[in-house]
């Protein structure tokens, strides 16, 4: 009981910190921005410890609202430190206490488990028709020697989540060969994520989100004998001829062959306006059988998927790509403005992201926010990653497969600049 207490205490430690939230300085006065800083400084806190924020904006009577709600991690008892003012947004720098330890009831009898180890059903939010666009970059293999036998075994992850992807009707995914989302050290431990490189790919790309990985580990495991005739001889197999003259003219002997194999695969998922990892996740499971690959037999096509291991390795990869549909199909749609002439704007989704005249979409622009010093221990606080300040509106006239043109409703606008779709509500005519 007592090194439970001392657990508690020390979680609480670590969820204590301080917060800056940020709101413009509006109409309404110091007062009401206030009162939104602290609102953002406290979901930033939720956020932080493995909350989850639902929002939602509509257009009623031509006026635009918004509404969020944070599920998932209470939030504590706040202390306003200081506020300040900076480019029309006033900031707040809150010290919020963890919130009372909650304890659940021991159950009275065990429960079964009722999780299986396939492909979870994915959570669709249905907040509209709209297909974003991913990014596919390249997977680091973490051990090289052991995928002798698996031919473009990178590329071949790629090009099924691709196809996972495209199958599911939410997404145009597309793949980058040899273009990695991040880095890795020597030791392959853990990867050096770089929101700005996040941000960089997703605009080249003109891409929404972007997806990478490490596949950790492809040991082979054990042995199992089988008669074999022949010279030939798969990686990681050996063979041992028989010695009597017809049979070693034959090639005939016993075949040692790997009997097991493991796959084990990280998945990165990330936001590409932010440049925030949006999710991860580690994909594991064993193969029994035929595990070893011919050559010719790359990840994708027939061959491969009739082995064991085959058929272990794309079941996993159809998890991921469940997986993936989960995390981003609740994000809203949102586009970049690429160019600009007098009284039209143009925007990289066309009607192959199902974009049609007259859509309405919500127009914004980030910046990454300043680094405040705490003047205590002169050390910059978090980093909180890319306020909005929200422009007018962008209604759709014309759409091309790959972009759309239209007119913007409220303030100027540049390239770089993006575009969301916030409503509920849509023209399906």
């Amino acid at each position: 009981m007592k090194k439970l207490i001392v657990l508690c205490l020390l979680c609480q430690a670590v969820w204590a910190a301080e917060f800056e939230g940020i709101a413009p300085l509006g109409l309404d006065g110091l007062a009401a921005a206030r009162v939104l800083a602290v609102q953002d400084a406290l979901e930033n806190a939720a956020l932080f410890n493995g909350a989850q924020v639902t929002s939602l904006a509509v257009k009623k009577a031509g006026q635009w609202g918004e509404t969020s709600k944070i599920s998932g991690t209470p939030q504590g008892q706040y202390q306003l430190l200081r506020e300040w003012q900076s480019n029309g947004f006033l900031h707040v720098l809150l010290d919020i206490a963890p919130p009372a330890p909650m304890v659940s009831p021991l159950p009275t009898k065990p429960v079964a488990s009722t999780r299986r180890n396939t492909a979870r059903q994915v959570e669709r939010c249905d907040l509209d028709d709209l297909r974003r666009k991913v990014l596919i970059s390249h997977f680091w293999i973490e051990h090289p020697a052991q995928t002798q036998d698996l031919d473009r075994f990178s590329e071949g992850i790629q090009i099924e989540l691709v196809r996972q992807l495209y199958d599911s009707q939410q997404f145009l995914p597309q793949r980058a060969p040899n273009v990695a989302v991040f880095d890795v050290l020597p030791q392959f431990v853990d990867p050096l994520l770089q929101p700005e490189r996040v941000r960089a790919l997703a605009q080249q790309y003109s891409v929404q989100f972007i997806v990478g990985g490490i596949v950790r580990d492809t040991t082979l495991l054990g042995e199992r004998y089988t008669l074999a005739y022949g010279s030939d001889l798969r990686p990681y197999e050996k063979k041992s001829v028989a010695s009597l003259p017809i049979l070693n003219f034959a090639q005939v002997g016993v075949k040692a062959v790997p009997a097991a194999r493991r796959f084990d695969l990280e998945l990165f998922v990330f936001d590409g306006v932010s440049g925030a990892l949006v999710n991860r996740h580690r994909i594991a499971g064993q193969a029994s059988g035929e595990v070893v690959q011919n050559l010719s037999s790359a990840l994708g096509t027939a061959g491969f998927a009739a082995t064991d291991y085959g058929r272990l390795v794309t079941d996993k990869l159809k998890e991921a790509g469940t997986l993936v549909s989960q995390d981003l199909s609740c994000i809203p749609f949102s586009a970049r403005i690429t160019r600009v002439e007098k009284n039209t704007v143009y925007i990289d989704a066309g009607y192959t992201s199902n974009m049609r005249p007259g859509d309405t979409l919500q127009v914004y622009r980030v910046s990454p926010t300043a680094m405040p010093i705490d003047s205590a221990n002169f050390a910059p606080t978090m980093r909180l990653g890319m306020p909005e300040q929200k422009g007018g509106t962008f209604t759709v006239q014309q759409v091309q497969p790959l972009f759309a043109m239209g007119k913007i409703d409220g303030l100027t606008v540049e390239p770089g600049d993006y575009v969301r779709f916030v409503g509920p509500e849509r023209n399906n005519d």
